[in-house]
Order: C-alpha cells, then structure tokens, then sequence
C-alpha cells in the first residue's frame, strides 16, 4: 500500500539542534575545539558601559566566519543562509526563536566601531597563539610569499591625480624635472619595478574601455576614483587590473599562517611586508624561526641582508640578471675580484677601478683606451668600456648561493610550492578572487579573516585525527626568545603608549619607531 504523508505541522516541536548536526561536521569540530570568548573581552574596550544592549560581538564574527567558511561573499546572503540554516543557528549561539542581526549591523560596525580598530588583526593572532600553544606550529622553518588579489574597482574608474600647487612650486618642478630627465631615462626599468607603476597604452580588453583606447595611464598619474589604493598591476600573459597584494607568512610543519598584511603591488613592497612579518611574529609568540624560504621574487640584497641580521637563514634562489641580459658577453663570474685593490681584473689581464655607487650597487668601469684595443671588446660588451655592477651586499648573496647546495635548502624549496595552495584555497573556496571591500583598511579585514578561517579548519582536522599529546612535546622544540629581552621591549612599547600623546621631545617617537622596527636587529 502506497502512503502519503501529509502536510499538517505539529504544534510544538521538541528537539536539541546540537543532536541534529554530524559528529564530524567542521563546526561542531570548531565548537568543542576553540573557545570563541575571547572575542568579547578583545571588543569590550569598543563599546560603552551605558546605553541599549547590541548584539553580542560574538555573534556577529561567528556569522562573519561562517561566511568565509563557506565561501558566502554577500553578508545579505550570509543572513538568509543563517536565518534558514539550523547547523549555522547553533554554531553562532541563536535559537530558532533568535531573530538574525540584519546584514546592515555588519556595514554598521564596520564602517564606525571596528574601523582599523585592530579587532580582526587580535582575532587572528589569538587563533595563531591557539596553534601555537597545542603544538601545531614549530616556527623552525617559515616560508612567506605574495599574490594578487583583484580590486573591487575597474580600470574605466582611474582618472588623472589633480596636484594643487602655486605657480612657484610649478616652476620649480617643472625646472627639477628637466635636471633629472636624463637619470629617470636610463633608469625607466628600475624606477618602474620600485615605484609599483604600469602602464596601458591601448586597452582592447572589451567595449567598457574603449575610452581608454590611445591613452597612457599609470599609478604615478593615475587612481582609482572607486578604490584609491588599489594599484594597477599584472601577472605575465595576463591583462593589467587593478589590484591588492596579499601577503602570507606560513610556518611548514602543518601550513599555519603565521602573519597576513595588505600592500601595493611590486616586488619592494614584497620584500618589506615579508620582513615586517617576521619582525611582528618574533615579537609577538617571543618565538624566532631558524629558516625563511621564498621563491626568486624575493632575491633582494637587502632583504637577504635583514634576515641575517635577524639571526634567520633565508632559503631564496639566486638568479643573476646580470648574466641574463648580457647574452654574448663576458659574465661578471669570468672577472676576478682584487679584495686589496678594491677593482676587478678582466680575461685580458686590465683592471676594471672602483667608478663610485649608483643605489645599491657599487660599480667598477674599465679604462676606455683599454677597452678600445682589446681584442676580446666584441665578446666582452658592446658599450664603448666595459662596466660592472656589484651589490653592497654581495657577501650576503654569496652566502645564500652556498646555501643551495644543501639538503635544508632543497627540503624548504619543497615546502615552498605548499604556500600557493593556500592562495589556491583561499581564491576558490573563501571567495578571496576578487576583493569584496574597498580601501585598504577593509580590504585588510577580508584577507584577516579568511587566514584566520584557513587556520581554523587545519587546526579542528589535526586535532581530532592525532592525539594531543604529539603535538604537546612538539611544543617544547621552539626556540623561545629571553624573557629579559622580551619584558623589557614590551614595557618600554606600553610605557611610550601611554605617553605619546603627551611627549613634546621627538626623540621618545622616534625610538618607539625603532622598537617596532628593529626590536630583534
């Protein structure tokens, strides 16, 4: 006999929403394994002690979290996936008579209470202290890397950067421009890479840029009406967008993020944001990493530089563009080096003499007579002398060519390539291909949040698949910086806090700055 079920609701219902969601389902694995309380006591200093109650703060990164979680971009969407979904209610504290925050509570806070309040920034280092503390992080060897994420701007938005000035300060610019016309010319390339510019001469991406056909545009000229502080920028064979540079510090035991920030795009802002970093990580857990890997974007003299004066050995490739763009000529391996003499001396035996320093590289250039009845000219260069630049820290360079001759080195390349996946992850499951804020402040937000979702979802997996107890003695391999050192850099940081605003005499600002920066130098 066939049966038909019919449609009358029951009066009342009695059931436990915790009894209705999967033993092994990841928020019921987030909820036995992290205590979200702490939320509440990192907000309490946002709110006033007077006034309606709002809704509870937990509550509403609880919901923030679930979005990324799950990879819901719009929190109008998030608040009907809430509404309607019983595992979402329980896991964020409602009941099914709670009615959910509407998604304008969200812009509301955003936009006035946790305004570069620093709230996501403690929400993620209370997640990363929470590994830390079970042992999943050993923090020996770090690896660090970069990628672009789409702005939520178009590139029909850049419009000209209007300076106002007075004809006085025109003239003179104009009279500086002419005197450094010369040196930008020759130095295009490098000026292009350090100040983060591009350019678009003409744009037949779609008919939605046929009005920036013909026309020159570049950050130094250009911005973003929609979002200023996207920068244009692009990947090979891929068109130029405009876009935010997500920065990822990751520790290679269990794929921890460590350290996340925002940037502009370029290869110098990489390099600084990956040591600002490590810098803010060594502070913080008071834990200093053995190893930094990176890929070859990051073959910087002064980042190699930092990172041994920080005590760090940095695992980066080597690549000598020198050699590169010198197709057809002596290479700078070929020429030795007179440590007593200061110079170079050619295959033909002449001495190429100290000629002074351009940036960071110090350049040594041959005598033109010499160079005119060489026989060797046509193999050796095709300048009327021969030159050859070396950097200031060369000796730095050197070290890490060594370096990548040992198993360490292959071993932290490996790990390397493990950090894209995480981008990977990021782009297609948490929504992060395209920002879905503007301005950097809220931009930051999202890139926040989603590292701290990445880090949720490893720690719930490896504590319910392995014992505690593993990742307890793992713990006790770090190398945990002096207690002396630390208490002392953080009391003077607190105490120039507290009396910054009070303090008249420069100086005191200017070491609070240095204790930031160089706290471990």
């Amino acid at each position: 006999m066939m049966g038909k079920k019919t449609k009358q609701a029951p009066l009342f219902y009695y059931i436990n929403i915790k009894d209705m969601i999967p033993e092994n389902h990841i928020l019921r694995l987030i909820n036995k394994y992290i205590d979200f309380s702490f939320i509440r006591n990192k907000t309490k200093h946002l709110y006033s002690s007077t006034g309606r109650p709002s809704i509870d703060p937990e509550v509403l990164i609880k919901m923030l979290l679930v979005g990324y979680l799950y990879g819901i971009t719009s929190e109008r969407r998030l608040c009907e996936e809430v509404n309607m979904h019983i595992g979402y209610r329980w896991f964020v504290g409602l009941s099914l008579d709670d009615k959910v925050p509407d998604h304008s509570t969200f812009s509301k806070n955003r936009h006035t209470r946790f305004k570069q309040s620093g709230i996501f920034q403690d929400i993620f280092d209370e997640i990363v202290k929470k590994c830390i503390d079970r042992g999943l992080v050993s923090a020996k060897h770090l690896n660090v890397d970069g990628s672009l994420i789409k702005a939520n701007a178009s590139i029909v938005s850049m419009e000209p950067v209007v300076v106002k000035m007075s004809t006085a300060e025109y003239t003179d610019t104009l009279e500086l421009e002419n005197q450094t016309e010369f040196i930008e010319s020759n130095n295009s390339k490098k000026d292009k890479d350090n100040d983060n510019t591009d350019t678009i001469k003409k744009s037949s991406y779609s008919k939605d840029y046929g009005k920036l056909k013909g026309k020159k545009i570049g950050n130094k000229t250009h911005r973003s009406k929609t979002d200023p502080d996207a920068k244009l920028a692009r990947k090979s064979h891929t068109q130029t967008t405009l876009s935010h540079l997500d920065n990822y510090l990751m520790d290679n035991k269990n794929r921890i993020i460590l350290g996340v920030c925002v940037d502009i795009p370029g290869k110098k802002s990489e390099t600084s944001s990956a040591l600002s970093l490590i810098r803010k990580f060594m502070f913080k857990f008071r834990i200093k990493p053995e190893t930094v890997g990176a890929d070859k974007g990051y073959c910087s003299g002064e980042f190699i530089h930092n990172l041994f004066q920080l005590g760090i050995t940095p695992h980066i490739p080597i690549v000598d563009a020198r050699t590169a763009n010198e197709r057809g000529t002596f290479s700078i391996e070929q020429f030795k080096f007179d440590r007593q003499n200061n110079s170079f001396i050619c295959p033909n035996g002449k001495i190429l003499k100290y000629h002074g320093r351009h940036y960071n590289q110090i350049v040594y250039r041959a005598e033109l007579k010499e160079c005119r009845v060489c026989p060797y000219k046509q193999e050796c260069t095709k300048d009327r002398a021969r030159s050859l630049s070396v950097s200031i820290y060369e000796h730095d360079v050197q070290r890490v060519k060594e370096l990548a001759k040992t198993k360490a080195y292959r071993i932290s390349i490996k790990k390397r390539k493990t950090i894209e996946s995480l981008f990977g992850e990021a782009k297609e499951q948490m929504g992060l291909r395209v920002c879905k804020f503007r301005r950097r402040w809220n931009v930051e937000e999202q890139f926040l949040l989603t590292a701290t979702v990445q880090n949720i979802k490893r720690m719930v997996n490896l504590l319910n698949k392995k014992p505690k107890k593993a990742y307890a003695a793992a713990k006790k391999k770090q190398t945990i910086l002096p207690n002396r050192q630390y208490n002392f850099l953080l009391f003077v940081k607190q105490l120039l806090t507290k009396t910054q605003a009070d303090v008249k005499v420069s100086a005191l600002t200017t070491f609070y700055a240095f204790i930031n920066k160089y706290a471990f130098i």
